[in-house]
């Protein structure tokens, strides 16, 4: 199955902790904004760096479709910038918070061709846990469609195109040995036994380059740390969620783990502060670091092949190249991250934009689901395309309209392109609902929305109280 990452990653987000979704009329549709001629900014310093959208490294079970790659430099943590080694096809996701990489990913020169025989494996160090410094950390991270796992360490990151660096930034190397088997953690990081991502070929379990369908991920959501910006990473009340059979995992989509052994890891929280969390690497860059832009050009209706390239630009209104300009601020949920979007009727107040799904979510029955392999994704009739036209609102009253089309999805992956702005799927779920809470209340526009239009995502700002913020 394509790997599709529908889960906004925030300081308080549950996997399961939504809120219901009820019919409103909601506010009249806001005007179409004037027609604006789209920009997008050359790869190159001081603040752009290249993208592309392509079928992902060598290894994968299925091409990449609708995922945007970009390469990360990783070093060892002495400030020195000469014991590195670059790692492509790290996927760009505005809806994550944090630098991850798969153990054993496949590294590049300079030039960017693949080094035979030479795979990630910078002996980078463990975070250690400050309550008992024998002890290193290790975390759960919770995607829609499974669960990851992996070390904590410290490493120097340089972005190669743009030669923004950041030093001393914590990463997750997952899949990591050292960490052991995520299986014998306390709770578990794999996914309930019958949950719907264990029907997968890889049940769920994305600790390889192939289950992951990446070689890593650079989270650049709106938080500057995955867990808690501001204060220790709290286990929730309650900490797990649990089968009949007992068997739990953490409640909260990121969790830390002291281990005192590689087959020995238990949740923690408190002692796991702000400094110890993996960070938003761009918010640790020492300028332009406000925010991100994503900027693809448009695609046609059948899509566009590989590779596809586009630009991820650091900071907003802090370069020539980086104002707003005409585009609307859209502010999110101060602790969540999240705008409500109005759509056939229906209000979803947990929606959001985010690069890292490669289609358009939304908790539909009426439209049909691919069968197979393609499960998840829509399949109206071969030849028919299905209109949508959403409203979005900020915490500030602000508006904007989100139009978006949805096509069979298997008719697209037919063929042999790589981008799609028509790709979509159901993140609907039936109940019986964990804790009896709707999580259908989510409208995800993914990559398909980002094509032809540069989308702004602004990061808080914890001095002035600011909450992250879409525009476009």
């Amino acid at each position: 199955m394509r790997k599709f990452l529908a889960l906004i990653v925030t300081p308080l987000v549950m996997l399961a902790g939504c809120g219901g979704s009820g019919t409103s009329s909601g506010p009249p549709p806001p005007p179409p904004p004037p027609p604006v001629t789209q920009v997008i900014a050359p790869p190159g310093p001081p603040n752009v760096e290249s993208i592309v959208v392509d079928a992902g490294p060598t290894g994968l079970n299925t091409p990449a479709v609708n995922t945007a790659f970009t390469t990360v430099t990783v070093c060892m943590p002495d400030g020195k910038f000469d014991n590195c080694q670059n790692v492509d096809h790290i996927e760009v996701d505005t809806g994550s918070v944090g630098l991850r990489i798969i153990a054993g990913a496949t590294t590049v020169d300079a030039m960017g061709n693949p080094i035979p025989g030479v795979t990630f494996n910078l002996p980078l160090p463990a975070v250690a846990d400050p309550s008992n410094p024998s002890n290193a950390l290790a975390e759960c991270i919770q995607f829609a469609d499974g669960f990851s796992w992996g070390s904590v360490n410290t490493a120097d990151i340089k972005m190669p195109v743009s030669q923004k660096t950041a030093t001393g930034v914590i990463v997750q190397v997952i899949g990591a040995t050292s960490a052991g088997n995520p299986a014998k953690a306390n709770p578990t990081c794999v996914p309930l036994p019958g949950s719907p991502v264990t029907a997968g070929l890889c049940q769920g379990i994305e600790n390889t380059v192939p289950c992951f369908g990446a070689n890593g991920i650079l989270g650049v959501g709106g938080f500057i740390n995955d867990c808690q910006s501001t204060g220790p990473c709290a286990v929730p009340n309650p900490a797990t969620i649990c089968n009949s059979s007992n068997v739990c995992v953490p409640a909260n989509a990121t969790a830390y783990f002291t281990c005192t052994s590689a087959a020995a890891c238990t949740q923690v929280g408190n002692q796991v502060t702000p400094q110890l969390q993996l960070p938003n690497p761009a918010v640790r860059f020492a300028n332009d670091n406000t925010g991100v832009i994503v900027e693809l050009p448009p695609v046609g209706a059948n899509g566009a092949a590989a590779p596809f390239k586009g630009s991820l630009v650091f900071g907003i209104k802090t370069e020539s190249n980086n104002d707003l300009g005409s585009a609307t601020q859209l502010t999110a949920g101060a602790l969540t991250g999240y705008i409500s979007a109005t759509l056939d009727g229906a209000t979803y107040s947990a929606s959001y934009l985010d690069s890292g799904s490669n289609g358009d979510f939304f908790p539909t029955t009426s439209i049909p689901n691919c069968p197979g392999a393609d499960a998840g994704f829509l399949c109206p009739q071969a030849g028919t395309t299905v209109s949508k036209s959403a409203v979005l609102q900020g915490t500030n009253g602000m508006t904007l309209a989100a139009d978006f089309t949805i096509v069979n999805a298997e008719s697209l992956f037919a063929g042999s392109n790589v981008a799609f702005n028509n790709l979509a799927g159901s993140n609907y779920v039936a109940p019986p609902w964990p804790n009896n809470v709707n999580p259908n209340n989510t409208l995800d526009l993914g990559l398909p929305f980002f094509y032809g239009r540069n989308v702004f995502l602004g990061f808080e700002n914890v001095q002035t109280g600011a909450a992250p913020y879409f525009a476009y």
